[in-house]
């Protein structure tokens, strides 16, 4: 089962009392939404029919995009821009219905190819030119990949943070037992807060190429640690899952370091699956040693 829907660290409380007082302070009329956004440093841009929320901070190039991953927003990469944009320019989005994104209309279903069109738009509606640094967290892992693959000559280079596999979701499937899958196996299709097809989005990232000798790090985070109760499953669900993608990770990780023949493997001690709020300095480091 993936693990982007984690308990909430401490270090986002802030985004979410920030949250609560913008919402009392449009309602009372002291603040506009659009005021709103300008407390997150970041705007609203359409991107044909619909608007997704973007934050860009400092000047330079290659700018660096930070994408999040599944079922969470752009803002968890609060730290990691803060850091970077003393270096160069740095961006994060949320995704379609996430943050302050304008959700998708309708029951439609979605895949990682919807979410590399939509970012393709947005960066051009926002007027952020290659070229490109590209992080992916975890499913945004699919997303940053295929957009290199798609957009090869505006991608210099691609940190991956503890980032899905392409054959994840089949292995997971055949280590688990009957029962859990069970429990879980809904979320892998389209039970998810994004109406991400997953096995779907694996198809898509299988048929994508490797990355040649693009200069690659990929980070993997040193425990998986699933919050049965923020999952909404049971402790004995929680435990074989974690059991299984712990098993998983060092020879899923090893593979994707290998799509480049620049790879490079960097584990990052003392961190849970988001490792850009656990341990954000690992993440600092792997772009700037990019940058450089």
């Amino acid at each position: 089962m993936t693990q982007d829907r984690t308990t909430a660290k401490p270090k986002r409380k802030k985004w979410i009392i920030l949250g609560i007082v913008g919402a009392l302070l449009v309602a009372y009329g002291i603040l506009s939404a659009p005021g709103l956004l300008l407390l997150l440093s970041g705007d609203r841009v359409d991107i044909g029919g619909r608007k997704m929320f973007i934050s860009c901070q400092g000047t330079g190039t290659p700018t660096v995009i930070l994408e999040h991953g599944l079922g969470s927003t752009g803002v968890d990469w609060e730290l990691v821009q803060e850091a970077i944009q003393s270096d160069t320019r740095v961006c994060y989005s949320s995704r379609a219905g996430m943050g302050f994104s304008d959700p998708i209309q309708g029951e439609g279903i979605r895949t990682a190819q919807d979410a590399v069109d939509d970012l393709a738009l947005l960066l051009v509606a926002a007027d952020v030119s290659p070229p490109y640094v590209l992080v992916g967290h975890s499913f945004g892992g699919f997303v940053v990949r295929m957009f290199a693959d798609q957009h090869p000559d505006g991608v210099v280079g691609m940190v991956l943070v503890d980032t899905s596999h392409a054959d994840q979701f089949r292995l997971f499937e055949e280590r688990i037992s009957p029962e859990t899958w069970a429990e879980v196996q809904q979320f892998f299709g389209t039970a998810n807060p994004e109406r991400m097809d997953l096995r779907a989005s694996g198809a898509e990232m299988a048929a994508a190429g490797n990355l040649g000798d693009l200069p690659l790090v990929v980070i993997q985070a040193d425990q998986q640690i699933t919050d049965a109760q923020a999952q909404g499953v049971s402790q004995a669900v929680a435990d074989e899952v974690d059991a299984v993608n712990n098993e998983l990770a060092p020879v899923l990780q090893a593979e994707l370091a290998n799509l480049s023949t620049n790879g490079t493997l960097v584990f990052a001690e003392g961190s849970g699956h988001f490792v850009h709020v656990d341990r954000p300095e690992v993440v600092i480091e792997a772009i700037r040693s990019l940058l450089k």
